[in-house]
């Protein structure tokens, strides 16, 4: 833990002591880091006698449910905007960019905002206290830490908490397989377990329950793949025929890219997806041996060293794959 951390965890104390309504978000289409960090955090709070909320632009997907068995988290509606306004504290989680919370930004401006992340953090940004480790494996595990600094080591998690900042362990360091796992991380885990996290029940809820209309989509993407000559390269373009054809929606795609990386001799893999008429989402895997979120940069997103994204609006989609292309081509013919 670094001075500069334990000053910031101490101002994040004396901030929340001063408020009375908290709001915690994460960033639309959430994954399981930003989800299980703000359940966990929630707990805490309301442990404190805090008025606390969890408020997502995005609803809560199927396969984190087992995470949230009390429902604590809601999906943003005008109807919140009330209690939002009068918020004294937000804390938004593993955001990457502010902005990532579409409407409900605008309704947070007049409450001290915190970061509580583990990405490069923007230069221009609202917020009155951060929270960044970039070293840290997710940003579940700095909750988990800040959680175990207040108490000097020795926090007891109730196993809904637990579960939670489980699911964001695992989600963010895909299993411990990732280079972002450290012996720390494992620490985390044995404490979870020693809290009451029942392993292969969040696994199997998370990664083995595949719905039928989101194998079906995979089939077409498999038929969609493209390979660069060199076969390093592999996209794939997801379309709302696509979608329709398979049954599917835009929470099947969750791990699609991340397949297609696994692909034997794939460097790089990217997805294209079409969330409306002109607007398009794009992901980015690296297999480790090149950076990608300097590629999600140049599309105004951003992200890890080896899994980002960004989305573009108001240009041609085979405008924007050529871009890709281009990028990522000069990236591994110049071997960075």
């Amino acid at each position: 833990m670094t001075r500069n951390l334990e000053k910031s965890w101490d101002e994040l104390t004396d901030l929340i002591n001063k408020s009375n309504n908290i709001l915690l978000s994460t960033h639309v289409n959430p994954d399981g880091d930003g989800l299980g960090s703000e359940i966990g955090f929630y707990y805490h709070l309301k442990n404190m006698g805090k008025e606390c909320r969890i408020i997502n632009i995005s609803p809560l997907p199927e396969i984190y449910e087992c995470i949230d068995p009390d429902r604590v988290i809601e999906t943003y509606s005008l109807d919140h905007n009330k209690w939002i306004n009068q918020v004294d504290m937000t804390i938004l989680f593993d955001i990457g960019d502010f902005k990532r919370i579409n409407e409900i930004y605008p309704e947070i401006k007049n409450s001290k905002i915190v970061l509580f992340d583990h990405h490069p953090l923007q230069k221009d940004n609202p917020y009155s206290v951060i929270v960044l480790d970039l070293g840290s494996p997710a940003t579940g595990y700095m909750v988990w830490k800040y959680l175990q600094y207040l108490s000097a080591g020795n926090y007891e998690l109730d196993t809904v908490s637990a579960n939670a900042l489980y699911a964001a362990l695992i989600t963010d360091t895909g299993s411990f397989r990732y280079g972002s796992t450290h012996a720390d991380a494992h620490l985390m885990a044995a404490h979870l377990l020693d809290s009451g996290v029942k392993p292969y029940e969040i696994h199997r809820a998370i990664y083995e329950q595949r719905k039928l209309s989101q194998v079906r989509l995979m089939s077409h993407v498999i038929q969609a793949l493209q390979f660069s000559d060199d076969k390093k390269i592999a996209w794939f373009i997801i379309d709302s025929e696509m979608l329709q054809l398979s049954g599917a929606d835009l929470s099947d795609i969750d791990g699609f890219t991340e397949f297609v990386r696994t692909i034997k001799g794939v460097e790089v893999a990217f997805m294209i997806q079409q969330v409306a008429e002109s607007t398009y989402r794009i992901n980015f895997r690296s297999s480790g041996n090149y950076t990608i979120n300097d590629v999600a940069k140049v599309f105004g997103g951003g992200g890890h060293i080896y899994a980002a994204g960004a989305r573009v609006d108001g240009v041609p989609i085979k405008e924007i794959e050529a871009q890709i292309l281009n990028q990522l081509n000069k990236k591994i013919n110049n071997g960075n």
